[in-house]
């Protein structure tokens, strides 16, 4: 949850809003008959939530939730250090392979710096690593690419 200063709160949901961006219509249609309003105005609720990727940039999750979020909308998310590297390295590499560059940059950066303007001044973050740790990194991240690939339906 975040707040602006001017009573506007945003929340950030995880792991691409879990089961939001699936359930928002039958969501919106209870909503609607409940208390009147109209079912678009609640979806429009509902995508004004921002989403993180974290553990959600498969081939069946990430579309969904590019479609259904608002441009801005969504934020690199890795759930690290709760998951597994390998974890977040098979879902980086599907936010990689599925999103076209302009689009990677703004999950990647952009759209986080709108939401915490004080931070955008930061420059991007520059590998610190030793080179060695940076290497095994580099080769973790190939081996867990070519896993994805591997288990990606029809990209056998």
């Amino acid at each position: 949850m975040l707040a602006d200063g001017q009573g506007h709160v945003r929340f950030i949901l995880s792991h691409a809003g879990g089961f939001v961006p699936y359930a928002s219509h039958r969501m919106a249609v209870a909503i609607a008959s409940e208390t009147g309003r109209s079912p678009l105005d609640v979806l429009d609720d509902f995508r004004g939530f921002y989403f993180d990727t974290a553990l959600s940039s498969s081939p069946a999750a990430l579309p969904t939730l590019l479609a259904f979020a608002r441009p801005g909308h969504v934020l690199f998310g890795s759930d690290w250090p709760f998951a597994p590297t390998v974890a977040g390295q098979y879902f980086a590499n599907g936010l990689d392979a599925g999103v076209d560059p302009g689009a990677l940059q703004a999950i990647n950066r952009t759209n986080a710096a709108a939401l915490f303007p004080r931070l955008a001044t930061a420059p991007a973050p520059t590998p610190s690593q030793p080179a060695t740790a940076r290497l095994r990194q580099g080769a973790q991240r190939a081996g867990a690419r070519l896993f994805f690939k591997l288990v990606q339906p029809g990209t056998n």
